[in-house]
């Protein structure tokens, strides 16, 4: 049985300030031993499918950026489980759309130089299903729409905007739909195409306690609160 830390989406080089310091923290508090990040580990804005924003790095830059990021995150949790978001493999599919074959592509432990980093598309931890959640529906309560089609509990990312666990039970057992929320920074150069857009991220992280409860913690980083003071 496993007590996982479930770090949100980050969008390296552009997440929140602090909140590296916020997840090693809570890794200590909830005494955990695994680790998951939830996926979108890395934004690639500047290998959008979209409209280029001009106040954008160019794509070597971004990648320098997000490596020294990836770093830190590599140096305080070197082994962990990451979950590959649709942001993470844009350098795939980029290359797919022009016909590249896989052999042809660094895999990501090797481009982010994080040896003991798994990536994977989702993973099964004490019968909880992890996954990073884009192509797995939506609504108010993404993860719990999710669980309750898959028959069992379910955690999830990608929904900026949706955090928080919702519960529902069969004659065997009860099972819950944990939404991570993000760990981004609303304001940075990547998200400029949101600037209107009057939901914010729930900005925290996910506990998974032996697979049976769920728990997220917000991000306390506004300015009269632990981390916005810093």
């Amino acid at each position: 049985m496993s007590r996982v830390l479930v770090i949100p989406d980050l969008h390296e080089p552009v997440a929140k300030k602090h909140i590296l310091e916020f997840c090693k923290d809570m890794y200590k508090k909830w005494s955990c031993d695994t680790t998951v990040f939830i996926g979108d580990v890395v934004d690639w804005s500047a290998i959008s499918f979209h409209a280029n924003n001009p106040e954008c790095p160019s794509p070597k830059d971004e990648y320098k950026l997000a490596y020294v990021k990836i770093q830190q995150w590599y140096k305080a949790f070197e082994k962990a489980t990451v979950l590959i978001g649709n942001h993470d493999s844009r350098v795939i599919r980029l290359a797919e759309s022009v016909n590249i074959p896989s052999k042809f592509i660094r895999d990501y432990q090797s481009t982010w130089n994080t040896p003991n980093w798994e990536w994977v598309g989702h993973t099964v931890i004490d019968n909880v299903y992890y996954c990073h959640g884009h192509g797995k529906g939506g609504g108010i309560n993404p993860a719990f729409n999710f669980a309750k089609s898959m028959g069992m509990s379910v955690v999830m990312g990608h929904f900026h905007s949706s955090a928080g666990v919702r519960w529902f039970s069969s004659p065997l057992s009860r099972y819950f739909g944990l939404d991570v929320g993000a760990g981004i920074d609303d304001k940075a150069f990547a998200f400029a195409y949101a600037k209107e857009q009057p939901k914010r991220s729930m900005v925290g992280l996910g506990i998974v306690l032996d697979g049976q409860y769920a728990y997220w913690e917000p991000f306390p980083c506004n300015k009269d609160e632990q981390y916005g003071k810093k």
